[in-house]
């Protein structure tokens, strides 16, 4: 795995999140050592972009990404995308009913997230204005 591309941000995740993760890998058969989270953003929600996470294997891992490591888990992203869109961010897992549990998203860098936390404004942009 390449972690050429240098950053001074990061992603992190909470305990409670990692421990969301290792179930679900367990559950899919995937060895942690070879499984990683990709984390991401895509147009979308009332401040711009919307945050994505999938499930992703070591040999899907490209020269242009960077690779951190949080409460074991090991956590995949395009450095462009860490760059300019997200920032530092930190995932936690938040249970609740059913529509309120899952994973939410807190931006470190910038704090352009929306009142709801669903969207938030691109890093590139913040820096802009």
């Amino acid at each position: 795995m390449s972690q050429t591309v240098q950053s001074e941000y990061t992603i992190a995740m909470t305990e409670q999140a990692a421990r969301v993760i290792r179930e679900a890998f367990a559950a899919e058969g995937v060895d942690t050592q070879d499984g990683l989270i990709r984390v991401g953003a895509h147009p979308g929600g009332c401040s711009g972009y919307k945050y994505d996470m999938d499930f992703t294997e070591s040999s899907a891992v490209q020269p242009t990404d960077r690779v951190f490591e949080s409460q074991g888990i090991r956590i995949v992203v395009d450095a462009t995308c860490l760059n300019e869109v997200l920032g530092s961010v930190e995932i936690d897992y938040q249970r609740g009913s059913m529509i309120e549990s899952g994973f939410t998203f807190r931006q470190l860098t910038s704090g352009a997230q929306c009142g709801c936390g669903e969207s938030f404004t691109p890093l590139k942009e913040t820096r802009q204005a």
